[in-house]
C-alpha cells in the first residue's frame, strides 16, 4: 500500500512540473544594478583678468549609475599670484569644509545621488603684485574613499593675467633745460612690454586692441598744424611699439614750464578697457649760459639789443596782462560738477537759470570730456562773442571768460590758481564728496583772481 501511494505522489509531482515548465521558461534573472560612477569639471568665468579682480570658478560633480557615492573627497588648488576667498565659497549641502588657506580647499562629501550634479563655487583673487602676461592655473580633483583602488578624477582651468601689457613714454631732446627760441624733438612711445618667446596660441591673449593715445602739448610750445593730438591703432602685438615724432619752438620766457603728455587706453582679448595710463614731461625755461671772456667784446657790441629782447619778454607778459578782462569764471571738478561761478562785481552764485551760465557751462563740459587726467595744458574757445581760456588739471577745470585782451596771458595766473586750491584743499579735491561746502576756500581764491590777485606784476610768484 505504501509503494503504491508513493508511485502516486510521484506521478502528481511529474504533472506539476511539467503543467509549470512553460511559465518558467518565459522569465529570466533580474539584472544586477549599474555600477555607480562620477565626473568632475571645472570653469572660470573670464578668460583673463587683473591685478585685484575676483575670478569666480565652478566645480562640479556629476554623479551617474544605480546607487550613490558613500564618501568623496574635492580639494581645489590655485597657482601663486591667486588668492582663495575662503569666506565666500559656495558648497552643496552634502558637502563640509575639511580644510582651506589662501591657496588650497578640501571638501569631504556624504552619500552623492546618481543622476544629480553637485556644485562648487570658489571666489579667487588676482594678487596686487601679480606677475604680468602669464597663465595661472586653477585645478580640482576628486577620489572616492573606501572604494579600494580607485583613479582620482582631475580637471584643470586656465586663466591669463593681463596687467598693463603697453608702456607709454614720453621723451624729448636734447634732454637739457630748455632755452627760449630753442627747438626740441619731442617722442611720444607706445610699446607692447611682453618680449620674450611667446607661443603661437598665447599671442592673442597678449595683444593689446583698439589702442588709443591723446597727446596734450603746451601752449607755451609751437608745434606744426599737422602735429597729432589723438592716434588709434587696431592692436599692438607682442614686442610691437608705436611711435609720434614731432618738433616744437619754446615761444615761453625764462622760468615758465613747458611739457608734453600723453594719455593711453587699450581693450585686452576679453574686450575690458584697460587705463587710462599718463606720463609726462616737463621742464622750466632756463636762461642761456653765460659767454666765454673771450667773447666779452662781442658782448659788449651787442648788449643793448640783448637787454632790449629781454626787457620785451619779460614786459609782454604783464603788459598782456594788464589789457585782459575777465567777465567770468568757472570751476569746475574733473568729475563734471560744477564748484564755482563768479561774475566781475558778483559775490559767488551759481545761477543755475541763466541761459548763458548753463550753455557756457555745457560748453565746457563737452570741450575736455575727453581729456582724461591731462593737466596744465591750456586750450582757447570761442563763445558767444567772447573767448575763454580753459586749464585742464589733476583734479580741477578753470575757465575764464575773456571780453578784452589775449587769454594767452592768463595761462599763469590760472596756473596759480590751480595752485591755490591745491594747498587749501588738496585732501578733499583727491576724493572729493560732491560738497560744495568742504571747498570753502574756493570762492575767495576765484575772487582774488576776478580782480587782479593773481598777475605777476601783482606780486605772484611760481
Amino acid at each position: 500500500m505504501s509503494r503504491l501511494a508513493f508511485v502516486g505522489f510521484l506521478i502528481l509531482l511529474a504533472v506539476a512540473v511539467d503543467t509549470a515548465a512553460p511559465a518558467l521558461a518565459g522569465r529570466s534573472a533580474s539584472p544586477s544594478p549599474a555600477a555607480t560612477t562620477y565626473t568632475l569639471a571645472i570653469a572660470a568665468d573670464r578668460r583673463s583678468a587683473e591685478r585685484n579682480e575676483t575670478i569666480t570658478y565652478t566645480i562640479w560633480v556629476n554623479v551617474s549609475g544605480g546607487g550613490s557615492l558613500q564618501l568623496v573627497r574635492v580639494n581645489f588648488t590655485l597657482d601663486p599670484d591667486l588668492t582663495l576667498v575662503a569666506a565666500a565659497l559656495t558648497l552643496p549641502s552634502a558637502c563640509g569644509t575639511s580644510t582651506s588657506n589662501a591657496t588650497f580647499a578640501e571638501w569631504q562629501c556624504s552619500f552623492l545621488r546618481s543622476g544629480r550634479s553637485y556644485r562648487f563655487t570658489a571666489p579667487v583673487v588676482v594678487d596686487a603684485n601679480a606677475t604680468r602676461g602669464r597663465s595661472r592655473v586653477a585645478t580640482a580633483q576628486a577620489i572616492e574613499l573606501g572604494a579600494g583602488t580607485v583613479t582620482p578624477r582631475i580637471a584643470r582651468v586656465a586663466v591669463w593675467i593681463l596687467i598693463g601689457v603697453l608702456e607709454l613714454q614720453v621723451t624729448a631732446l636734447p634732454s637739457s633745460a630748455p632755452l627760449p627760441g630753442s627747438q626740441i624733438y619731442f617722442n611720444v612711445n607706445v610699446t607692447n612690454i611682453i618680449r620674450t618667446v611667446v607661443d603661437p596660441a598665447d599671442v592673442q591673449n597678449l595683444t593689446a586692441y583698439n589702442v588709443r593715445i591723446t597727446i596734450g602739448i603746451s601752449p607755451l610750445l609751437d608745434v606744426g598744424t599737422t602735429t597729432p593730438r589723438l592716434r588709434t591703432l587696431p592692436y599692438l602685438a607682442p614686442s610691437e611699439s608705436y611711435s609720434v615724432n614731432f618738433t616744437g619752438i619754446v615761444n615761453a620766457t625764462i622760468g615758465d614750464p613747458i611739457s608734453v603728455n600723453a594719455t593711453l587706453l587699450y581693450d585686452d582679448v576679453a574686450n575690458r578697457s584697460i587705463g587710462p595710463k599718463f606720463t609726462e614731461w616737463v621742464d622750466d625755461v632756463q636762461a642761456p649760459p653765460p659767454l666765454r671772456s673771450d667773447l666779452t667784446s662781442v658782448l659788449a657790441v651787442f648788449s643793448f639789443a640783448v637787454v632790449a629782447i629781454v626787457a620785451a619778454i619779460v614786459i609782454a607778459p604783464i603788459l598782456g596782462e594788464r589789457s585782459l578782462t575777465i567777465d567770468e569764471v568757472f570751476l569746475v571738478h574733473r568729475s563734471g560738477v560744477l564748484i564755482q561761478h563768479l561774475r566781475q562785481g558778483s559775490t559767488p552764485d551759481l545761477r543755475k537759470d541763466d541761459d548763458l551760465v548753463a550753455s557756457m557751462f555745457v560748453a565746457i563740459q563737452d570741450f575736455v570730456r575727453d581729456s582724461f587726467h591731462t593737466k596744465a595744458t591750456l586750450d582757447e574757445l570761442s563763445f558767444a562773442g567772447r573767448k575763454a581760456a580753459v586749464l585742464r588739471g589733476r583734479y580741477l577745470i578753470l575757465a575764464a571768460l575773456v571780453s578784452r585782451g589775449n587769454p594767452r596771458y592768463l595761462f599763469p595766473q590760472m596756473k596759480a590758481v590751480e595752485r591755490a586750491m591745491q594747498r587749501a584743499h588738496g585732501a578733499a579735491l583727491v576724493d572729493w564728496d560732491g560738497r560744495v561746502t568742504s571747498l570753502d576756500q574756493a570762492g575767495p581764491i576765484l575772487q582774488s583772481f576776478l580782480a587782479g590777485g593773481f598777475r605777476r606784476m601783482r606780486g605772484w610768484r611760481r
